[in-house]
């Protein structure tokens, strides 16, 4: 997943906000568990995904050309994101690569 930093985008329910992404899955049901990076000062809203999309995660290590496009991505705004993921129960994905 692409992450956007700073982008803004107009969210209809909360107006100016930062853009984020979040998997189709989490979009329809966020009471379940997200994977994501750490948030962090540069990246507070990290992209998250499924358990389902997980395991194309897994399948590499990372996300890479092999396996995002097995995502179907939602753009929301940060507090929708916050919203959301207040409902489900985060997993925390170390950053780091797997070497080719």
């Amino acid at each position: 997943m692409a992450y956007q930093q700073n982008k803004k985008i107009e969210c209809e329910t909360h107006g100016t906000a930062f853009m984020t992404f979040i998997c189709e899955h989490l979009a329809l049901d966020p009471r379940q568990i997200w994977y994501s990076h750490a948030p962090a000062k540069d990246n507070q809203w990290p992209d998250s995904w499924c358990s389902i999309c997980h395991q194309a995660y897994m399948s590499e290590g990372q996300w890479n050309d092999k396996n995002e496009e097995e995502l179907k991505i939602r753009l929301f705004c940060h507090r929708c994101y916050e919203s959301h993921r207040a409902q489900g129960k985060f997993v925390e994905i170390p950053e780091e690569e797997v070497s080719d």
